[in-house]
């Protein structure tokens, strides 16, 4: 149906291998995208395709076809240069050298556009559009069902590289597996995969934060951005961060020259995100931004705390995902207010004594933490089962850690909700690891909720009639401090987890 509707026979048509002016449809692919990631340019994009296309069109390592051993000495030997165009209309090479043989991290920072030549060019070859946003990326593939590789992490940016070979070895399987030509693939990935993600889930309110962590801006398109904030609150933005970023922490939002000031507080929206093509590779959404009271460089420097911090003694070079502790942002805060209000900036968790033991195993989250709760919210141990077996065609499967009133007579084979328990999720990568794990045990047990959790937070999601989760719009996500000290969310997480509401699904 969305192949023969008219935005089907649109996108099908921008992605035409065989069009005469390949170049005008990279156009306009990036204006559309646009309207979904504002901070697309589609002239700046078109311009460096433009730069590859003249660098790379003919040249001899893309002679034949792609081998990831031919595309890894390509890799190696590429390299680009500028260009002037001659009256006669020509194009000439220039001695000025654009991106060396040597900064793979800068080829890296490119394969939005390089993919973009290799797919009107070369066959087999995809292309990686939000480059930048590669979490947007992995929202399509995952609606999809399309398993991507896993992320290489190495300090060899030439790896990453390699990881567009790979990407586009997995999207061509994908490809074949279901009989679609070059455009109806990428028509599939970027314009119907949206259409299956469903945006408009209930939403959950931003965690209380447990981490503060400094970014940092340099340029005047930056600063014209986040000077805007207190006429349009609602401003959200793509900054360099900490991987380890979790949704709710606080964000220190540092203007370096000519400013050299602290401008404004913001919250983490989204997970960090590591990207492999992006040349800051770890990312976050912040929101939520409230302008303070300017701390300068100087006035840091000055203060005799402040000042014997590393990333102060550093001249606060960089900046991007430093992690301020507690104390630290306290006596942050305290500078500030002697210079002004502070009563609208985020505060850290204001009850952290709770004790929860020495957790050091998975067990230990289980026994020490999660279990506890569960008997506040009504159950007793024989309302879940752990280390089940299921039944898998004629094999038997391990599921471990929770299942909630299992029914079956011999194996067990429904059950309305299950936690999935891990010692650490700190990263966004063992976050959905944890996520697909638990998501493939809802969908074989058929439940209707589903939960994961690690030593410092619990996250629960609703299932879909069809076994599907959105896994970026949990139902209730917040930390055990929170859980066990505020009596209110204890009580909205006893309304989607108690006792009686799952045995009554």
């Amino acid at each position: 149906m969305f192949k023969h509707s008219d935005e089907g026979q649109k996108a099908l048509a921008l992605f035409d291998v065989e069009s005469e002016s390949y170049l005008d449809n990279v156009y306009d692919i990036m204006s559309l995208l646009k309207e979904r990631d504002n901070s697309i340019d589609p002239q700046s994009i078109l311009g460096y395709v433009e730069l590859i296309h003249y660098n790379l069109m003919n040249h001899e390592l893309l002679e034949g076809k792609f081998s990831k051993e031919n595309f890894e000495k390509f890799a190696e030997e590429f390299e680009l240069y500028n260009y002037d165009i001659t009256e006669d209309d020509e194009v000439v090479l220039t001695d000025e050298l654009i991106v060396g043989k040597d900064k793979y991290r800068q080829k890296a920072a490119l394969i939005e556009q390089m993919s973009l030549f290799f797919y009107f060019n070369y066959e087999e070859m995809k292309p990686i559009l939000f480059a930048s946003r590669f979490d947007i990326f992995q929202k399509y593939c995952d609606a999809l069902s399309i398993e991507l590789p896993p992320i290489p992490r190495s300090n060899n940016y030439k790896n990453y590289l390699l990881y567009y070979y790979d990407i586009c070895a997995v999207l061509n399987e994908f490809q074949e597996k279901n009989g679609l030509t070059d455009a109806e693939l990428c028509a599939c990935l970027y314009f119907f995969a949206p259409l299956c993600i469903n945006d408009k889930s209930e939403e959950t309110e931003l965690p209380q934060p447990t981490n503060v962590w400094f970014t940092g801006t340099k340029n005047q398109n930056d600063f014209d951005l986040i000077d805007k904030i207190e006429e349009d609150p609602s401003i959200t933005s793509i900054w360099a961060c900490n991987e380890r970023t979790r949704k709710g922490d606080i964000v220190v939002m540092y203007c370096t020259s000519p400013r050299k000031y602290i401008h404004s507080i913001w919250r983490a929206v989204d997970e960090g995100i590591f990207n492999p093509f992006d040349y800051y590779h770890s990312r976050s959404k912040l929101g939520h931004g409230v302008m303070c009271p300017k701390i300068t460089y100087e006035d840091l420097k000055a203060d005799s705390f402040m000042s014997q911090l590393p990333i102060v003694r550093k001249n606060l070079q960089g900046i991007n995902g430093v992690e301020l502790k507690p104390n630290e942002y306290s006596m942050l805060l305290s500078m500030m207010e002697q210079k002004g209000d502070i009563s609208s900036l985020p505060r850290l968790l204001g009850s952290t004594d709770i004790d929860f033991g020495e957790i050091k195993l998975e067990k230990d989250v289980e026994e020490r933490i999660l279990i506890p709760i569960l008997k506040e919210l009504g159950y007793v141990e024989s309302d879940w089962t752990r280390q089940l077996k299921l039944k898998v065609g004629r094999m038997e499967k391990a599921i471990p850690d929770f299942v909630f009133f299992p029914l079956g007579e011999h194996h067990f084979e429904t059950a309305p909700f299950i936690i999935e328990a891990k010692l650490d999720m700190s990263s966004v990568v063992e976050q959905k690891n944890a996520f697909n794990q638990g998501h493939s045990y809802a969908k074989m047990l058929r439940s209707k909720m589903m939960g994961i959790c690690d030593q410092e937070r619990l996250i629960i999601y609703r299932v879909d009639e069809d076994g599907n989760i959105n896994r970026n719009a949990p139902i209730f996500e917040n930390h055990w401090v929170v859980i066990y000290t505020d009596a209110n969310v204890k009580a909205r997480l006893n309304q989607i987890i108690g006792k009686n509401v799952v045995k009554s699904i």
